[in-house]
């Protein structure tokens, strides 16, 4: 026992020698018990809470695909011939974006949803590409009996005056050779119609056909204001009004409001007798009661279907074309490409200005859900809702992307990161993509020869690339993966703080107390001795 005694810590004094308290002793153990009471409140409601930390590790995905979604409109490019392509670094090359879940329509007017389409570009050959084998060449190509539209007012006079009737319109260029192989077969449809009519009794002006060439400088202005992207265009004016569904607008009427502008484009065979019977076949129904001139009454037109196989071989469409949907990526290094392609046209200078209203990637994006699966919404309550990149967000503000020169690239550069949370109880992870954002735009010089920017072999590859005007996405998903886990304490760190916090404010009220104490005593003192 006397062993014992010797190395006992926690030696008592003798029972008469025991302190007595004094006032200011009780303050402060009061003070210490109500902090004491403090600290233990926080640290037992510590062991219920949770804390997020966050790890970086190298991301082992596998090898396969990651989801991008996406909204972008074009406002002054046209869906008939923007395209979407994409190209990656492990040579995996998709020209026409097919087999996913993305779509264009025009951006304004009645026709918005009307006109939804697939992206990719649908047949292998156009129905465009029909040239027909009945033209003589050498005949035609001397000719000239379409009208010659030179300036606005003669265009709106020649359309006015076909009041009754129809008139087609192609819009075209010396340097397009697209254009070029269709001037003599348009001469010769225009001869058609002209003798069909004059055989079937109909007044001279009922139907007719007139070209207007864009690269003069009376018709660059109204070629603009029409939005001529593409040679050849044909428009089709329907009983004397530039607008398909309401009677008698002119030029300025339709174009003051932007979201009312509307315009009717074919789309049928360009041999001599498809374009005959298109006029022919359209001006009887106009004859038929279609029209009127009460824009009330005036049905709203979507199109006309020639010969019968149930496609339109002219629609209805608005200017501008909104992307949106979503698509499968290789987890490598690539760009998506936003172009305006055709293969029966020779694209002008377009104006690639866009607006980017959602840009993500992978299937979770936080902000956005409306609906969140029981299995993820513990994830998602710990994932901030900016995040996931620029254009990820629910609110987040539409950015617009000018081209101020006609020839004018857009390049952005995006910097993917995979990020993952872990939940600490219940319920899955979510995995999500986070990138950086930066852009340039630069415009491109000028070509020797135009035309021949886009002007490919149907079934080459290689003549499909991107050039041009355009706007490219280059995206570079990176190597590592930031892990953010939802922790709880551990028990026994837990235990040790409470027992180290405890102790370390008993020992400093403690050592406070002592202090004050003894310089209480020895100011009385003092004051003792000077009296």
């Amino acid at each position: 026992m006397s062993s014992l005694k010797r190395v006992d810590l926690y030696r008592h004094m003798p029972s008469d020698l025991m302190p007595e308290g004094t006032a200011m002793g009780g303050a402060f153990s009061l003070v210490t018990l109500a902090v004491f009471a403090t600290l233990a409140f926080m640290q037992i409601a510590s062991l219920f809470t949770t804390s997020l930390r966050t790890d970086i590790v190298v991301d082992h995905s596998d090898g396969g695909a990651f989801q991008a979604n996406l909204q972008i409109d074009f406002p002054n490019v046209g869906c008939e011939l923007l395209r979407m392509e994409v190209v990656d670094a492990v040579g995996t090359r998709t020209f026409d974006i097919s087999n996913e879940n993305v779509y264009k329509h025009p951006i304004n007017g009645p026709l918005k949803w009307m006109g939804i389409e697939h992206v990719a570009q649908s047949p292998t050959k156009s129905r465009e590409e029909d040239y027909g084998v009945s033209t003589d060449f050498d005949h035609y190509g001397n000719k000239r009996i379409a009208y010659e539209i030179i300036g606005a007012d003669m265009f709106e006079r020649m359309i006015k005056i076909h009041q009754s009737g129809v008139l087609l319109v192609n819009f075209h260029a010396p340097w397009c050779a697209h254009c070029r192989k269709f001037a003599p077969i348009f001469e010769h449809a225009a001869e058609m119609v002209r003798v069909d009519a004059r055989r079937q009794g109909k007044p001279r002006l009922s139907a007719g056909l007139a070209t207007v060439d864009c690269t003069l400088g009376e018709n660059e202005a109204l070629c603009a204001k029409l939005r001529i992207q593409a040679y050849p265009t044909i428009r089709v004016y329907r009983a004397g009004s530039l607008h398909p569904s309401k009677a008698n607008v002119s030029l300025d009427e339709m174009h003051a409001e932007s979201e009312s502008i509307q315009f009717e484009m074919y789309h049928g065979p360009r041999s001599a007798e498809a374009l005959a019977a298109f006029t022919m076949t359209l001006l009887d129904e106009i004859e038929g009661g279609e029209h009127t001139e009460s824009e009330t009454k005036r049905k709203v037109i979507l199109g006309h279907d020639f010969d019968g196989d149930g496609l339109h071989d002219s629609k209805v469409t608005a200017p501008g074309c909104s992307i949106n949907g979503s698509f499968k990526l290789a987890r490598v290094p690539g760009a998506m490409y936003f172009v305006p392609r055709s293969r029966a046209h020779s694209i002008a200078d377009a104006d690639m200005t866009h607006v980017v209203k959602h840009l993500s990637f992978g299937p979770h994006i936080p902000g956005r859900p409306s609906y969140i699966p029981r299995h993820l919404r513990k994830a998602f309550s710990i994932i901030p809702s900016d995040m996931g990149g620029r254009f990820a967000g629910k609110n987040v503000p539409m950015t617009e992307f000018v081209a101020e020169k006609p020839r004018t690239v857009f390049e952005h550069y995006m910097k993917v990161i995979s990020r993952k949370y872990v939940p600490v109880d219940e319920g899955d992870a979510v995995n999500i993509y986070e990138y950086t954002f930066n852009s340039n735009q630069f415009e491109l010089g000028p070509k020797d020869t135009r035309g021949d920017i886009f002007d490919y072999p149907p079934d080459s590859d290689a003549g499909k690339l991107p050039d041009g005007p355009m706007v490219k996405f280059s995206y570079d998903l990176s190597g590592m993966q930031v892990i953010t886990r939802e922790i709880r304490k551990n028990f026994v760190e837990w235990l040790l703080g409470c027992c180290a916090i405890l102790g370390g404010l008993y020992t400093c009220m403690m050592m406070m107390e002592s202090v004050i104490y003894a310089s209480a005593r020895e100011m009385k003192r003092r004051l003792r001795k000077q009296s």
